[in-house]
């Protein structure tokens, strides 16, 4: 991307509200030029905001997440911006729900998926707010990884007794709760 272009998309991400999250966005740049920003290491605020506008725009129009899942996936395990992350949480949450269905991972982006939750998940430094999302993901993954049942009832039992947010609480009893359901968990 252009320095020029790259620093006009920039300015606007950070004067944008969340009423400005709309698709009008994709007018001025590209869903690529947004994924290429949403992890961008040297600015922070710039990628949290990126990350935000995607999680908006594909949230509101899953269409297109055609074409980008392998850059989302690529993003996902690149960054470390918690702010970035809260966002791409969500986002894999949407692709593993029942309401899509229309993408479906192959095993190999599943690995991949799997092996950056659960080192977010024992990231001591993981906002309350990234890591019950990332426990959905993995609750998500369960049917077609059933081992990680039991490893995600440990992890939430772990996670409460550092720290019990009303976040973290509440997730945990609805994550407890389908993980009942579920053959071998104990």
């Amino acid at each position: 991307m252009a320095e020029n272009k790259q620093q006009n998309i920039s300015e606007a991400l950070l004067t944008f509200g969340a009423s400005d999250l709309s698709i009008d966005i994709l007018k001025h740049c590209s869903l690529q030029e947004l994924l290429e920003l949403s992890v961008d290491p040297q600015q922070a605020r710039v990628a949290f905001r990126a990350s935000w506008a995607l999680e908006h725009i594909l949230l509101k129009h899953t269409e297109l997440f055609k074409g980008i899942i392998p850059s989302l996936l690529s993003n996902y395990t690149f960054t470390d911006n918690w702010s970035s992350l809260r966002s791409y949480t969500k986002l894999w949450m949407w692709l593993l729900s029942e309401k899509n269905t229309a993408y479906k991972l192959s095993p190999e982006q599943e690995e991949q998926l799997l092996e950056k939750t659960f080192a977010i998940i024992e990231d001591n430094d993981c906002p309350v707010a990234v890591l019950v999302n990332a426990y959905d993901i993995l609750m998500y993954l369960v049917p077609n990884h059933p081992w990680v049942a039991q490893e995600l009832r440990l992890q939430l039992e772990l996670s409460l007794e550092k720290e019990a947010s009303a976040a973290l609480i509440s997730r945990a009893k609805r994550l407890f709760k389908k993980l009942s359901r579920v053959k071998n968990t104990d």
